[in-house]
């Protein structure tokens, strides 16, 4: 029979060479040290396997589960919750503006304009922010001036060369930074995509704000659409 000890230094999987009576055997034997010293290992390994095979977002999310309310740790223990990926988005009318705020309180949610009510998340949804999209468009003809019709692009240059903050959880959690990095031409990810090296995790019913300012003012029918990319937790 392998000791535990003999299972954590391994290089082999001697898991799979030992039926689970030998195991817990193992494991009733061992001190109180090899114990702790077996669960970090173990630990590391299912971060390892996590970053291997889950999005980017969702290994980061995993990374901070312990900062979540301690009745959502046990939701996603026994699995009454789950981790998903999701989009947040919201769509603004520039025209003739050089200053706008994406998030408000009175904003409602309509299919193509916002899936956000009040600028905050609802009670219970913590969302991790993996990274931020911002996309710009001008509807075409009167008969079209509604931001469903518009077909969302690369930001353009007179918008590319202004700035941005954003603020959730009552701080700033990206200064005041060119919206150069939103510019993604040529690039091989999603266009507009801003990829967060620092995920921020994002509490429930706080306001969140994300603001911009540029030099001239927008054409006429000009829109903006700007997307939270990241993983929230919900319902199984």
């Amino acid at each position: 029979m392998f000791t535990l000890g003999e299972i954590e230094q391994s290089e082999h999987n001697l898991l799979g060479a030992i039926n689970e009576d030998d195991f817990l055997e193992a494991l009733d034997a061992a001190p109180v040290s090899a114990k702790k010293k077996f669960y970090r290992k173990m630990q590391m390994q299912s971060r390892i396997h996590s970053t291997n095979t889950s999005s980017r977002s969702r290994a980061e999310f995993e990374k901070r589960i312990h900062l979540l309310p301690q009745e959502i740790q046990k939701g996603l223990a026994n699995q009454s919750l789950q981790a998903v990926d999701t989009a947040i988005y919201v769509v603004k009318s520039i025209a003739g503006s050089k200053v706008i705020k994406m998030f408000k309180d009175d904003d409602n949610k309509v299919v193509g304009v916002s899936n956000i009510s009040s600028g905050k998340l609802e009670k219970g949804n913590f969302f991790l922010l993996y990274g931020m999209q911002l996309l710009a468009g001008v509807a075409e003809g009167k008969e079209f001036q509604a931001p469903v019709s518009v077909n969302f692009d690369d930001i353009p240059n007179y918008i590319r060369n202004g700035e941005f903050e954003f603020k959730a959880n009552g701080t700033v959690l990206v200064p005041n930074t060119s919206n150069e990095v939103f510019y993604t031409e040529g690039k091989d990810i999603f266009k507009g995509l801003y990829v967060l090296d620092n995920p921020k995790l994002i509490k429930d019913q706080q306001s969140i704000e994300f603001n911009l300012e540029w030099g001239s003012n927008a054409p006429d029918n000009a829109y903006l659409k700007a997307i939270l990319r990241g993983t929230t937790v919900i319902k199984s």
